[in-house]
């Protein structure tokens, strides 16, 4: 696994919702890994689930969103309750019963922190750069990575020759070191999976790639994110509090159908926050403030994008666009550490033009996540991945690890469904997506897994759908929902 990073920063990214088809897709690659991620206590452990010992205790079972306006006010439409209790037990506690999985977000560092974990020592290479990258040609020739990476220094020793230097030098490995110096070398693969997001390098490298549909539009918006930290309830602010309380996250939305801006802010484990906002990159200057690009020069290459821009600008930009909004809010994005902040454009690919193999695999490259399906940040996509991932290495396992082009076709028509079923929907209900998450089912990777129960739906998978709510006029608007009392929004945060 070659990272361009240096290292991962913890407290760096969004939370991530794991839905169902995350869970059973997590269980059919390695059913050990996936009981790193353990239920939260507000549950108690199921017999089916007592030897989850790690992450999903941090991890928050998310009630339904609060949907308001940008004054704060309630929107008729709201989402239908979620029970966790029923999607994880029956009444006797003994049989998983409904989903088999119940959705959960946790922070982006604590799950790729898990993963990272789970890995031998030595798989990952920090960085190390993609710098070229040519496909080969399927059963011949194979595909060549071209790295580059930091190299490493070493301090001479009083008796040693600088000959016996240089070799000590040459002997280092690429990812190593920390010297000013760059080095480069060529790795050759069977398979190149890449994995890279949806600015991938590697597909523009691969396939020549400079724009629609093989690369995902730019939407003509930006996208803020963050997450912000308090030493305890009595830190927050009450709408925070009471958010934190029921396990609630909180959008507020401008006028418009898709809305012209959106606010999302979620709890996650230890008293953190993570806020989303979404705006129309026109509103920056609107806002009183320079005009905004994606683009790091005026030639306009998806490739050289600012696609980690962090500091007070940043911060300054996100505050002007979304002043308005109510002060507990403004409060939230105030207080968050400037560094913290991530600022990018809005980019999705157009789903019904995408075509399978065509664009997800050229030579011996295959693109998947991200880079091969954008959709918006709506939670679904590392789901998606982790789909991909078990539906990749099944159909290579069927050919008996040979993983030639049969092997990626095969894997590319099963996934071009399951991606238009997700993101072919524009209203907020998603029925279509709804009935697609429940239904996923996949086999196991290991042999007589001890999880193979939870990696598609159980016997017991309840049948009926619910029902579809009626979306009422945007901007009719409810009564504010009681706060639960104190004592319990402490046991709950």
């Amino acid at each position: 696994v070659f990272e361009a990073a240096s290292g991962y920063r913890k407290n760096l990214g969004a939370g991530v919702m794991i839905d169902v088809n995350g869970w059973r897709a997590l269980h059919a690659v390695d059913n050990a890994l996936a009981e790193r991620f353990p239920v939260p206590g507000t549950l108690g452990p199921t017999p089916a689930c007592a030897a989850h010992v790690r992450l999903r205790a941090k991890g928050i079972l998310m009630r339904p969103s609060r949907y308001m306006n940008e004054l704060g006010e309630l929107m008729a439409f709201q989402e239908p309750p979620v029970d966790h209790e029923r999607n994880l037990r029956n009444d006797s506690g003994v049989r998983l019963l409904a989903h088999g999985h119940t959705p959960m977000v946790l922070h982006w560092g604590d799950i790729r922190q898990a993963l990272f974990e789970a890995l031998p020592p030595g798989v990952v290479s920090f960085s190390s750069r993609v710098v070229g990258l040519t496909p080969g040609l399927p059963g011949g020739e194979p595909a060549v990575l071209e790295l580059q990476a930091p190299e490493p220094q070493l301090e001479p020793q009083p008796d040693q020759e600088p000959e016996q230097v240089q070799e000590a030098q040459e002997q280092l490995p690429a990812s190593g070191g920390s010297g000013g110096l760059l080095r480069r070398r060529l790795v050759t693969a069977d398979l190149v999976i890449a994995a890279d997001g949806y600015y991938s390098r590697c597909k523009r490298m691969a396939f020549g790639a400079s724009g629609a549909p093989l690369l995902p539009t730019f939407r003509d918006k930006v996208v803020w994110r963050a997450v912000v930290s308090y030493s305890g309830l009595d830190q927050m602010p009450a709408l925070l509090r009471d958010a934190c309380g029921r396990g609630e996250a909180m959008w507020w939305l401008a006028e418009g159908v898709p809305p012209r801006r959106t606010l999302l802010v979620y709890p996650v484990n230890d008293n953190r926050f993570v806020w989303t906002c979404v705006a129309p990159v026109a509103d920056i200057e609107g806002a009183g403030m320079p005009p905004w690009s994606p683009y790091k020069s005026a030639v306009q290459d998806l490739g050289i994008q600012l696609a980690g821009n962090v500091g007070d600008d940043p911060k300054h930009r996100c505050t002007a666009v979304f002043r308005h909004h109510p002060r507990e809010v403004l409060d939230l994005l105030e207080r968050t550490d400037p560094v913290l902040i991530t600022e990018h454009g809005y980019y999705t690919h157009d789903m019904a033009a995408i075509q399978g193999a065509p664009d997800w695999v050229r030579g011996n490259v295959l693109v998947v996540g991200d880079a091969a399906h954008t959709g918006p940040p709506d939670g679904m996509g590392l789901n998606m991945a982790w789909e991909d991932a078990v539906v990749l290495a099944a159909e290579i396992g069927r050919r008996g690890g040979r993983c030639g082009r049969e092997a990626l076709e095969a894997y590319c028509a099963a996934r071009l469904p399951r991606v238009r079923d997700m993101w072919s929907e524009d209203d907020l209900v998603k029925p279509r997506r709804r009935a697609a998450k429940l239904a996923a089912a996949f086999e196991p990777l290991v042999r007589d897994s001890s999880g193979r129960d939870r990696t598609a739906p159980p016997q017991e998978q309840a049948q009926e759908v619910q029902p579809t709510p009626q979306v009422p006029p945007p901007w009719s608007l409810l009564p504010p929902p009681p706060p639960p009392p104190l004592s319990q929004q402490k046991q709950q945060c």
